[in-house]
């Protein structure tokens, strides 16, 4: 019975589960595809839908999958994968932070495709923490950014350095919460 497909309905602005079921129920309009293990929790009552919510989670492989999450503020827990380590890549990203040295500025830009179908009202503001690359428990910076203004920006969203730590990039780190499939970091210094 466990191989069974069950499907976690759930409204894409806010990531709430709005109900559980054995079909595709076309009512709803967003389902996630679920094993009847992942499901009998909920069908049984013992996990409720509002202790938990659907968004962006790592798997073992490090690659992001919508899951159901526990609700609360997943941004700031490891446990369950939904907090981003931005490391230096030259791949193609959903959202792609530039440290500009000579700028003297941070350079945030969404992928064309995220601008075609992002939903601004899932998530209004994307969070950045710039912390000590040697103790991430020192926090440099918090940088918030609106999603209307970085999807409505044609080119790069710029944010200045506050200090001169952030001028560092062999001294500093930067993280987010996995709201996105995929982030990258590019470093420019000339």
């Amino acid at each position: 019975m466990s191989n069974l497909t069950h499907y976690i309905h759930y409204d894409r602005k806010t990531g709430e589960i709005i109900g559980v079921s054995n079909f595709d129920d076309k009512s709803f309009e967003y389902s996630l595809n679920v094993s009847f293990d992942e499901a009998r929790d909920f069908i049984n009552g013992k996990l409720r839908f509002k202790d938990f919510l659907v968004g962006y989670k790592k798997d073992n492989s490090g690659k992001s999958q919508l899951s159901v999450i526990p609700a609360g503020d997943p941004g700031y827990s490891f446990k369950n994968n939904t907090f981003e380590w931005i490391k230096e890549t030259s791949d193609e990203v959903e959202c792609l932070v530039t440290w500009n040295g000579q700028g003297k500025r941070w350079e945030f830009q969404l992928d064309k495709r995220i601008k075609d179908y992002y939903n601004v009202a899932a998530a209004p503001k994307l969070v950045f923490f710039i912390t000590l690359e040697e103790d991430f428990d020192f926090l440099v910076r918090t940088i918030f950014i609106n999603m209307h203004d970085l999807i409505l920006s044609d080119l790069k969203y710029t944010v200045p350095f506050e200090s001169n730590i952030e001028s560092r990039i062999d001294k500093i780190s930067i993280s987010s919460k996995l709201l996105l499939k995929s982030y990258g970091l590019r470093i420019v210094n000339g």
